[in-house]
């Protein structure tokens, strides 16, 4: 855990309210996405949600409309072999939306999650996940305090990862560990 002088203390108490007030509660899930890429033809191949306890509620490969560039396999190691036969977003859409029915979404950047999920429903012919999402992201960077003069907001920090060795490629449900790691830290500080 990140310590520093705190900008603004109250943002910092915020945030751990923020994170202690869902763990009081059952009706979330951190969900996370590996992708082909970051821009706007960019799909997610990967899913992974898990319940407020740790329960895996979701963890599935996703085969893309197109091909998996080299600069996204070296981040998450995940290549078209891999997915070649797993199923399409247009299989899995439903079961997704079944599975976060009644859940606020809690995603390490949210706003790329959510894009890149809204992305892939729509180059399949599907419609947006209606659900509503926190980031525990922007969380976690004013909980932590650090400040960006430059964005004029707090700075965003990598999701702490203690236990992977060097090199490791990371997959989704590793993420949302991570994220649950996190806002558990948060609320208990």
């Amino acid at each position: 855990m990140v310590t520093l002088t705190h900008r603004n203390p109250p943002d910092r108490e915020e945030s751990r309210r923020w994170a202690q007030g869902l763990l009081e509660r059952s009706d979330w899930a951190i969900l996370d996405t590996e992708t082909t890429g970051l821009d706007a033809t960019a799909e997610v191949i990967q899913i992974a949600v898990l319940g407020p306890d740790g329960t895996c509620l979701m963890d599935t490969l996703v085969r893309p409309l197109g091909r998996i560039p080299s600069d996204a396999v070296a981040i998450h190691g995940i290549n078209d072999k891999k997915v070649a036969a797993a199923p399409p977003y247009s299989e899995i859409h439903s079961r997704l939306i079944e599975t976060l029915q009644g859940r606020r979404l809690i995603a390490y950047n949210a706003q790329f999650d959510r894009r890149l999920l809204r992305q892939t429903a729509n180059q399949n012919g599907l419609w947006e996940i209606p659900n509503q999402w926190d980031c525990a992201m922007e969380q976690y960077a004013r909980f932590v305090g650090q400040w960006n003069s430059r964005r004029g907001s707090y700075a965003w920090q990598p999701l702490p990862r203690p236990d992977s060795p060097p090199g490791y490629k990371h997959q989704a449900i590793d993420d949302c560990l991570a994220t649950l790691a996190v806002i558990r830290r948060m609320a208990q500080e």
